[in-house]
């Protein structure tokens, strides 16, 4: 399963323990405030955010051999304040990871990523270079993705099972010096997409949230303020049970999610639903179709657009956004590429903060592509920068610095 998380405008404190541990996130707008007395000897390891216009380390895996192997390699790029993208050279070994997003904690010191197996690779960067915390941390879930909390001290790991086959979020503490320690599962889940983290509600793609969830709602609104959290309501988004949920996002504005379905069973076309997010309730808006293949999705910080990233059509495709029309995404088209059209483009990534705010970096065979929204509902396609040729120049997950 191909799952997508996108960590928004987070609100919610989270306990820091001092146990080993290990994480990562995206921060917010605006640079870190200065931690107080009082925060620190509560926090022991307080993570405040980097500068926000700064160069950023860019992690992505490179799963295959020269000879079309596996490998378990991964590379340490660089994103400068330009944002041009440059291989730094450097090399680590974590587990395989073929697909996902590296998630960051609020300083940019430690990463942390979903591998193919199901376990956590875990990571810091010292003095600008990469020290493996964890090559495989092996816990009870496996891992399909990673959120983390606001204060970088825990992380919620996605395992889209069933629920009787370990299927739910897990939560793991994350030491001062990068190491995990694993919780007892928080709460159940069946076929669990994605997490998305608001203001103290969540919002989850999943056929069933704990027991008893009413059958054939697919997405699923959650109190994230209990413990455990409390569901406080779902929808049968796509009006079926035929769907298999790919990427997904929320907009900025928290007032809509997309959700992609790239089922190639179910004989529909594939396409993406559009729900409502109320206060305490979900309402199903509309369904795009045919959208083929949309394994990630993402919406622009300025809340005008979003982008689709079509992976068998080969295609970034661009979705008007306009928050109080009866209709609020339309205009759904490709974008106009700079060079040749992407080749099997995944998972993509979002700059959040800073003079690089709404730059997305998108992988591809043998590249990274650059993407920017730029307010006004434009969206610039800036062209692939090569990861070398072959095989093994192929990339898979990918994560950059907030």
């Amino acid at each position: 399963m191909r799952a997508a998380s996108l960590l928004i405008g987070l609100s919610l404190a989270a306990g820091c323990a001092a146990n080993d541990g290990g994480g990562g996130a995206d921060g917010g707008d605006g640079d870190a405030a200065v931690a107080t007395d009082a925060a620190i000897d509560a926090n022991p390891c307080p993570r405040p955010l980097a500068p926000a216009d700064r160069p950023r380390v860019v992690v992505m895996s490179l799963p295959y051999t020269a000879a079309g192997g596996q490998a378990s390699t991964w590379a340490r790029w660089t994103l400068d304040g330009a944002g041009e993208l440059r291989d730094s050279g450097e090399r680590f070994t974590m587990g395989r990871a073929t697909t996902g997003r590296v998630a960051f904690t609020p300083d940019g010191a430690v990463g942390l990523a979903p591998q193919s197996d199901g376990s956590l690779g875990v990571f810091r960067i010292v003095d600008g270079h990469i020290e493996v915390v964890h090559a495989r941390f092996a816990g009870d879930f496996y891992a399909d993705d990673v959120v983390i909390a606001p204060d970088g001290a825990s992380a919620w790991i996605v395992d889209g099972n069933w629920a009787n086959n370990g299927g739910g979020v897990y939560q793991v503490d994350i030491g001062c010096d990068g190491t995990l320690t694993e919780r007892p599962r928080w709460f159940t889940s069946k076929l669990a997409a994605g997490l998305h983290v608001r203001g103290g509600r969540a919002l989850v793609p999943a056929a069933e949230i704990g027991a008893g969830s009413p059958a054939g709602e697919d997405v699923h609104l959650l109190d994230w303020t209990t413990d455990p959290p409390t569901r406080l309501g779902g929808v049968d988004a796509f009006g079926d049970d035929l769907a298999i949920a790919a990427g997904s996002a929320v907009t900025d504005d928290g007032k809509f999610a997309l959700i992609g379905d790239n089922s190639e069973f179910s004989g529909l076309p594939n396409r993406i639903a559009v729900v409502a997010i109320g206060a305490a309730r979900l309402q199903p808006t509309t369904v795009l179709t045919p959208v083929k293949d949309p394994v990630a999705i993402v919406a622009s910080p300025f809340d005008d657009a979003a982008l689709i990233v079509s992976g068998y059509d080969n295609a970034l495709l661009r979705l008007d956004y306009a928050p109080g029309a009866a209709t609020p995404f339309a205009g759904l088209r490709a974008l106009a590429y700079s060079g040749a059209r992407p080749q099997l483009p995944g998972d993509a990534v979002r700059i959040d903060r800073g003079a690089l705010r709404g730059l997305v970096l998108v992988v591809e065979n043998t590249g990274v592509r650059r993407v920017r929204f730029a307010g006004g509902g434009v969206i610039t396609d800036l062209g692939k920068t090569s990861t070398g040729t072959g095989t093994a120049a192929i990339p898979g997950a990918i994560g950059v610095q907030p």
